[in-house]
């Protein structure tokens, strides 16, 4: 009788080959759909124009940017980060400020005497003349600040030989045709022009005042020289920060503008002036600078700040201060009492203590109840192996 074997069940990964059964579709990503789809061109093509008719005499040759760059140099400063050669620089501040004792100590004498930038970088290499614009007929307060101060007054030139004390007129093309050719005679760095306002008759609120700056920015571009513009903010509110939109008048004045310098006063009740970089199209801005105005001119130093203002928090806070000795504790619901009557909110009782370190560990409960203290400033004010602190 034949031996019978028995037949082996295939294990389940090798299973005969049979019919495939179709798998559940795999939905496609809209990333995928977006790839797969058929792509359209991203340009139309089109004919600019029609040629020239024949006969045109037109020259339409143009030029390029390499060709401008035979004329243009890389952006050059005469104070790095803060005044561009061959672009006009404002500088703008509520009047009374000290913007043009700026302008004339802080930027025209470092030229004339080669000394230090108010930045404490060294000044320009070879000490030159000044070209100084004057529009408000102020040439005395000009005068009487360079001679206390030291600056040398030959040095600072004016712009009409036959009338000095004549204010200019950035309308008249005569006018800028002297300031062009005195750059240029004189190898002039910088032309302030004090002020903006007083030097033309446009409408200040009108694009039109653009075109004044243009033409001064026309003659900056082709002489290579800084122009510096000496404007007015409008009314700056108390408590307000300047900005680049405090500038009086249109903001085709500030779009002309490549570096705007903001002169104010961060603290009402101080001394010290702030000056910082508002606008700039060149790179980052420098840090802020301080000065206060002395018998002897401009002291710079560190920029001030505004001062904090007082909150519902930093009232509490001068009330804990004032009420709690460091380091001994009182009862929680009596320092929170004493909060309260004296008209400080729950929050901001609460916002004192956690900023004044009123935390573990100077917090803790005891059979009495919750209790706190002051920190000690400097020294250690507990661990959690105090008596009656929870763990």
């Amino acid at each position: 009788m034949p031996k019978l074997i028995a037949k082996k069940s295939a294990p389940p990964h090798c299973k005969p080959a049979g019919k495939l059964q179709p798998s559940a579709a795999v939905p496609k990503s809209e990333f995928r759909l977006f790839m797969e789809a058929q792509r359209k061109p991203g340009t139309d093509d089109v004919e600019i124009s029609p040629p020239l008719p024949v006969g045109e005499t037109v020259d339409v040759t143009g030029a390029t940017l390499a060709d401008a760059a035979s004329l243009v140099q890389k952006v050059s400063y005469l104070v790095r980060g803060w005044v561009p050669f061959g672009m006009v620089t404002g500088i703008i501040a509520e009047p009374g400020v000290g913007k043009s004792a700026f302008a004339l100590y802080g930027l025209a004498r470092p030229i004339i005497t080669g000394c230090d930038w108010f930045t404490g970088d060294m000044g320009p290499r070879e000490p030159g003349p000044v070209l100084w614009c004057g529009t408000e007929n102020d040439t005395a307060i000009t005068l009487d600040r360079a001679t206390k101060w030291g600056i040398p007054i030959d040095r600072i030139r004016l712009l009409f030989k036959d009338d000095p004390l004549r204010p200019v007129d950035l309308t008249n093309a005569s006018h800028l045709e002297q300031i062009e050719a005195q750059i240029t005679r004189h190898r002039i760095k910088a032309v302030f022009i004090d002020s903006l306002r007083s030097g033309h008759d446009r409408d200040e609120n009108s694009s039109q005042v653009g075109r004044v700056l243009q033409r001064l920015a026309e003659i900056a571009e082709r002489t290579k020289a800084a122009i510096i513009i000496i404007h007015h903010t409008k009314k700056i509110f108390p408590g307000e920060g300047i900005t680049a939109n405090s500038s009086r008048g249109s903001n085709a004045i500030t779009a002309m503008i490549r570096a705007l310098i903001g002169i104010d006063w961060p603290d009402p009740n101080g001394k010290w002036c702030r000056v910082r970089v508002l606008k700039e199209n060149l790179g980052l801005a420098p840090t802020p600078i301080g000065f206060q105005v002395t018998h002897k001119g401009l002291e710079f130093g560190p920029a001030p700040q505004r001062p904090r203002r007082e909150t519902e928090k930093g009232a509490a806070e001068d009330w804990l201060r004032a009420n709690m000795l460091p380091g001994r504790w009182y009862p929680s619901r009596e320092i929170d009492a004493g909060l309260a009557a004296a008209g400080f909110s729950g929050t901001a009782g609460q916002r004192a203590k956690v900023a004044l370190g009123m935390v573990k560990p100077n917090v803790r409960k005891t059979a009495q109840g919750w209790e706190c203290r002051l920190p000690v400033a400097g020294a250690a004010t507990g661990t959690n192996n105090e008596p009656g602190r929870n763990p």
